[in-house]
């Protein structure tokens, strides 16, 4: 090579530099235009690990609302079976007249048909979940796709009731089973703020690692274009 070409050659340089940094400021990807292809390989695949682990989060928070708005239906029954409890008891006073009792047994099939009423018509998202028997339901805790189950009643015995008679004793069975569901809905919301969170922080850094590879370092990429656009500029 003669140093007559080499000014040329040099020139020729600093263009493809320039355009390399258009390119990359342009895309907002730095792997482009004779980035390290290692770079390109990695970051694609902590880019979608990070977007599946979103998207876990994402599954996650769904359960943990459906959970959230069963425990919200059993604080609810608890109030009422315990009202019918105080009913049932009210009920054994002999001092009660004819009235008296009338008025209890009113009251008694009134909270008795709301209890079931609830546990047969609340839902989530169109899915019902409360009833006489378990309701459980599978959530997706990981970016391989596995599952955990989670229950929000091992069941509700209707109560059923046609006056005060009794109605404690209907009572009790309906307290134990809403205590039984409510540590279900417990549990299962931990263990399920526990997959949500690690998936988060998985997430976090799968993504923040992955524009550390691909993404372009504005600032840097913007001074190698001043700076080799003036080059080109005075030496032509």
């Amino acid at each position: 090579m003669t140093l007559a070409l080499y000014p040329a050659i040099k020139l020729g340089e600093t263009s493809a530099k320039v355009r390399r940094s258009i390119s990359r400021l342009t895309t907002g990807l730095n792997i482009l235009a004779g980035g390290p292809v290692g770079d390109m390989s990695q970051g694609v695949a902590l880019n979608a690990t990070g977007k599946t682990n979103k998207q876990v989060v994402s599954s996650t928070q769904v359960a943990l609302d459906l959970l959230l708005t069963a425990e919200s239906a059993l604080i609810e029954l608890a109030a009422l079976a315990t009202r019918l409890k105080e009913i049932g008891i009210a009920d054994t006073n002999s001092t009660n007249d004819a009235a008296d009792t009338a008025a209890l047994n009113a009251e008694a099939i009134s909270v008795s048909d709301s209890i079931d009423a609830i546990v047969t018509t609340a839902k989530f998202h169109n899915i019902a979940i409360l009833g006489t028997s378990a309701k459980t339901f599978s959530v997706t805790r990981d970016v391989d796709g596995n599952t955990t189950s989670i229950k929000t009643t091992a069941g509700i015995t209707a109560t059923n009731v046609t006056d005060a008679t009794g109605s404690n004793s209907t009572a009790d069975t309906a307290i134990t089973e809403i205590q039984t569901s409510l540590g279900h809905v417990s549990g299962h919301s931990t263990s399920l703020g526990g997959y949500q969170n690690t998936a988060n922080a998985l997430a976090n850094i799968e993504l923040e690692a992955a524009a550390r590879l691909m993404d372009t370092n504005f600032a840097i990429e913007t001074a190698k274009l001043m700076k080799n656009t003036l080059i080109q500029k005075y030496a032509t």
